[in-house]
């Protein structure tokens, strides 16, 4: 069964689309920034050695939402991203709700990579971290005001640029186990010797999952980019295929890497576990690497989540979830008030940080990535809805409506994570309460208007 969903898309020319490889490292782009570099220390500290499962079980996870929204949207004729599609199947209202609470996800996402971004700029040359914060925003704002093509090809190089950076680590932790003397003793004493393998209980593995899915966000900007390529539905099978493992890979690689050279006692939430295994390895200007790679992670971060909100608005426009200006593009496919709204949004979130860095702002950081887990269930809440018949993605559809929602029912019961669920519950009823009130202006407007035309009407006869 396809389902037919309006393409209200703009027109791109065929040279001017992005390349398939494009796709795929535009939502590279999204997933690796400072939640790698940095955040891995919070899970590896929270889980110990054990965090290594975590990891697996939170890949398998990511690869069924995948698997679910491609099908969603391949049988949609690759017509709009995910957002689109939950709007066709499960009416306009879940459409706006869905959308909105995609686009403040990823606008707080933005936000923060320039907050880290502005801080490692004031260390590097002392100037005040809110105006780095502010610079790593306008050189984001003027590559998204790129055409299609060429915003692809800067994205591309900033995400190679990354897996390289990240192969070349774990190449160098290889190298160490290889040649070190008693190297292997050491691995083990490390992995099993500080608490064991599950040092904080087994149910340390579960419980970090939920950060680990956060952390993943960005896999599904690959169907959000592949409107804007020339061959959409190549490119989906693609990223459903390879994008996965690809994330897994380094993710994984790279955690791997850091519980077997360094204990995980060692770790401390908030610091680079990356910057202490180049300084146990001796590495020649490790701080400096580790706060170069750690800056092109959060450009390029930030960098595709202007581009997914920019678009994700865009087509929530198209949808009239939203100002129908927003759908406004230039010739080479940029939405430029979508861009120049998506800027301001994190222009506010950047505010907040300098304002109440430990108040508003965090309290922001954490409710948002709790909505992620949102948006994955109304996906697979749609795919279900599409086919009747228990079929493999159906019933994937229904698994990871089951994980969602067991993994959101589970925030409360951790005390540190409970006042940002709470917060996450209220942004989604917030939007859904301002989407009642816009689609009853919307009804007003088009009633004006039609009383207007037929007065005008009466008139000319």
């Amino acid at each position: 069964m396809t389902t037919s969903t309006p393409d209200r898309s703009p027109v791109i020319q065929g040279a001017r689309r992005l390349a398939g490889w494009h796709v795929s490292m535009i939502s590279v782009g999204g997933i690796i920034g400072a939640g790698l570099f940095v955040g891995t220390s919070a899970t590896i500290a929270a889980s110990g050695p054990a965090v290594l499962l975590s990891y697996l079980g939170a890949g398998a996870i990511v690869w069924c939402v995948m698997l679910v929204l491609g099908d969603l949207t391949l049988r949609h004729d690759t017509r709009g991203s995910f957002i689109s599609h939950i709007g066709a199947v499960l009416g306009q209202s879940s459409g706006f709700v869905t959308g909105w609470s995609y686009v403040f996800l990823w606008v707080v996402t933005g936000g923060a990579q320039a907050v880290a971004g502005g801080m490692i700029i004031s260390d590097l040359c002392g100037i005040h971290p809110l105006s780095g914060s502010m610079g790593l925003v306008a050189v984001a704002l003027l590559l998204n005001m790129l055409p299609v093509r060429a915003y692809g090809r800067s994205e591309a190089v900033l995400s190679i640029l990354k897996l390289v950076a990240l192969a070349a680590f774990m190449v160098l932790g290889v190298a160490w186990m290889v040649r070190a003397p008693h190297a292997g003793g050491q691995i083990r004493e490390n992995l099993l010797g500080h608490g064991g393998f599950f040092p904080l209980g087994t149910w340390a593995v579960p419980a970090v999952i939920p950060m680990i899915v956060q952390t993943f966000t960005g896999c599904e900007i690959a169907f959000v980019a592949s409107v804007d390529s020339a061959d959409p539905a190549r490119n989906i099978r693609r990223a459903i295929t390879r994008l996965p493992f690809i994330v897994l890979l380094f993710y994984l690689g790279s955690v791997l890497m850091i519980v077997c050279l360094r204990p995980w006692t060692q770790i401390v939430p908030g610091h680079s576990p990356f910057l202490l295994v180049m300084r146990y390895l001796d590495i020649p200007f490790a701080e400096s690497v580790a706060i170069g790679m750690t800056l092109m992670a959060v450009m390029s971060c930030l960098n595709s989540s202007k581009y997914v909100v920019s678009r994700i608005l865009r087509e929530l426009a198209g949808l009239g979830c939203a100002p129908a200006r927003l759908a406004r593009a230039t010739p080479g496919g940029a939405p430029v008030m979508a861009v120049i709204l998506t800027t301001s949004l994190e222009v506010l979130i950047i505010l907040s940080a300098a304002w109440s860095p430990s108040h508003v702002y965090t309290v922001l950081l954490g409710a948002s990535g709790n909505l992620i887990l949102f948006c994955y269930f109304m996906a697979s809440l749609a795919c279900m809805r599409i086919d009747p018949m228990w079929r493999r993605t159906q019933i994937l559809a229904a698994l990871c409506i089951i994980i969602m929602a067991s993994l959101f029912i589970s925030i409360p019961f951790y005390p540190n994570l409970r006042f940002e669920g709470l917060i996450a519950l209220m942004i989604i009823l917030m939007i859904y309460a301002s989407g009642f009130i816009f689609k009853l202006k919307r009804k007003r407007t088009y009633r004006h208007s039609n009383h207007d035309a037929l007065r005008n009407d009466a008139r000319a006869c």
